[in-house]
């Protein structure tokens, strides 16, 4: 065997832990062999990583030729300039008007995908130079885009914070998701060749409106937005570089490691340059870290405060932001109310975090499956992306002003109703719970109370009222109330043809009901007696229509057997 250093067989290595070449031969072989088969190494292992995410793998030709079109691309301009102006303008309006479509429109110019392209490209090639120059044309859109939406916003005449607003001064883990999304693709597209407006606008949604942000905060003179929507650009910013860097990297686009320029300069460029983006991103992660914990805290100490498992959580929102005390909102459907429930959960998670949390605790009573159903879907649907704080319904309010045990309460936040079903009370009739709604509603507030009285198989309804009192009768606006209550589309009325009976047909018609009128086999009421109708609430079941069906087939039956009989009878 040759000992020529350089003829050495490598794969011939032993299995020495501490020198993995032949014993003897490590000393002879020149540095530069070792480090052509680390560089055939690694370009191995990241030819595979890069086929594995499905990317196109680039020749030291075509790489070089996409990292001068990325720099080019990147470059400052007047053009990039007007750009960011016009899409931080056409942002700041849209959250201004609190209007998806308009900030939409921002996103389509996406003025920042070149400068990003190139600071990832940078990062991928470990190339200080182009990084200073990537970092300096990005800082100088990111003012333009604040400076215009300051300017937009002392002008505007609508300063208040709109939901769209709000939604963007706190970093989330679904605003991180877009922000890695969006760099993947960018970085994909820009590999192949077909970057443009479509990842523009992923990379736009993630970083544009929040510049537009900081630029109202510091126009409204609010601090903390201007700082949790600066995080929240930072920290996609950071995400989005990161994305672009490992698909440059993988696809074998960036710069050879081995290239690398080690000046004192171009280090301390880099440094400066990863901590500005590690910095901001470390600290979400590390804030969506603790809201994590907090969530799963949360979970424990309410579905415990509100009566254990039967209790269910149809909304939970965390939240632990940089400036103030961390907070919980949540929305509970439990069999029971418990009282102390807020007070408990607050003692237990504050406890447990080892912080002051505001809880912020809302309950809604359901007895049973159904209710519980109803009530959790309701809540579903009725979030808006304010939050489920943004519009409380007094519960504890309208419970106390009942004075009833209730068997269910819900909210329909798009009308601004709320529906309480009590349990049924002794000697309660149905006017008494009209009246108690009527007093509730009396109280001045946003929400309209609807409660729905226990149902009853027939109404008595007094029509005309005669010498001697009925006090099982009720009104005819008692029973169109009830009725209403129920969600009834039709009724049958039993009662003696006349005016004051077609009145209360048309009063039922003018309510959404339709009525059937029966006046057969009813006396005529006497001089001095009460006039009452008998309306029947529930319908006739299947086997009630089952059985006068039996019996008018077994009545035309007998009709025509006796036909045929009296027939037979007069034939000659």
């Amino acid at each position: 065997m040759s000992t020529d250093p350089q003829t050495v067989d490598l794969t011939t290595a032993g299995t020495d832990e501490a020198n993995p070449l032949p014993v003897g031969l490590s000393d002879r072989i020149p540095k530069d062999a070792v480090m052509r088969r680390v560089r055939v190494l690694l370009r191995f292992i990241r030819m595979k990583l890069g086929k594995a995410i499905l990317l196109p793998q680039l020749g030291s030709t075509e790489a070089r030729e996409l990292r001068h079109a990325v720099d080019h691309d990147g470059e400052l301009t007047t053009g990039y300039m007007l750009m960011c102006a016009l899409s931080a303008g056409i942002a700041t309006l849209g959250l201004l008007q609190s209007s998806t479509a308009v900030v939409i429109g921002a996103m389509l110019i996406s003025p920042l995908m070149s400068p990003i392209a190139a600071l990832g490209f940078g990062f991928a090639s470990i190339d200080g130079h182009r990084i200073k120059k990537a970092v300096r044309v990005v800082a100088i859109g990111a003012a333009i885009g604040m400076l215009t939406a300051v300017l937009l916003t002392w002008i505007s005449p609508i300063r208040n914070a709109t939901p769209e607003i709000l939604a963007r001064t706190e970093p989330t883990l679904l605003d991180l998701a877009v922000a890695l999304f969006s760099g993947i693709a960018g970085g994909y597209a820009t590999v192949i060749g077909k970057g443009g407006t479509a990842i523009g606008v992923a990379i736009a949604t993630a970083l544009m409106p929040p510049l537009a942000v900081v630029g109202y905060g510091l126009g409204v003179l609010q601090v903390q937005f201007a700082l949790g929507a600066l995080l929240l650009f930072l920290t996609n910013l950071a995400a989005i570089t990161l994305s672009f860097a490992i698909i440059a990297r993988l696809s074998g686009a960036a710069r050879p490691l081995f290239a690398v320029e080690w000046k004192p300069r171009y280090v301390a460029i880099i440094g400066a340059a990863f901590l500005v983006l590690a910095v901001p991103l470390t600290m979400t992660l590390s804030r969506l870290s603790r809201e994590a914990t907090m969530r799963m805290a949360a979970k424990s100490a309410i579905v415990e405060a509100c009566g254990g498992k039967k209790a269910d959580i149809a909304q939970l929102e965390v939240n632990w932001p940089l400036f103030g005390d961390p907070s919980v909102d949540a929305l509970v459907v439990a069999p029971t109310y418990s009282p102390n429930a807020e007070a408990l959960a607050t003692k237990q998670i504050s406890a447990r975090m080892g912080a002051t949390v505001l809880v912020n605790l809302q309950q809604l009573q359901a007895a049973d499956f159904q209710s519980q159903t109803k009530a959790m879907v309701d809540a579903a649907m009725e979030r808006t992306a304010a939050g489920i704080a943004a519009d409380v319904p007094p519960y504890d309010r309208i419970r106390a002003s009942i004075g009833l045990p209730t068997h269910g309460i819900w909210a329909n936040r798009a009308e601004r109703r709320l529906y309480v079903e009590p349990i049924p009370a002794p000697g309660w009739k149905l006017v008494d719970y009209a009246e108690v709604e009527n007093s509730v509603n009396a109280e001045k507030s946003a929400w309209n109370v609807r409660i729905l009285p226990p149902a009853q198989e027939q109404l008595r309804v007094l029509l005309k009222a005669g010498k001697e009192a009925d006090d099982t009768a009720i009104s005819p606006e008692t029973a169109v109330w009830a009725l209403k209550r129920w969600g009834l589309g039709s009724v049958s009325v039993k009662a003696p043809a006349g005016a004051e009976t077609d009145a209360l047909v048309a009063r039922l018609k003018q309510a959404g009901l339709t009525a059937t009128v029966d006046s057969e086999d009813l006396p005529t009421p006497r001089e001095g007696q009460s006039l009452i109708a008998t309306i029947r609430v529930y319908g006739k079941s299947p086997t009630e229509r089952a059985e006068e069906a039996r019996k008018a087939a077994e009545a035309k039956a007998a009709a025509e057997k006796a036909a045929t009989e009296d027939s037979d009878a007069k034939a000659p």
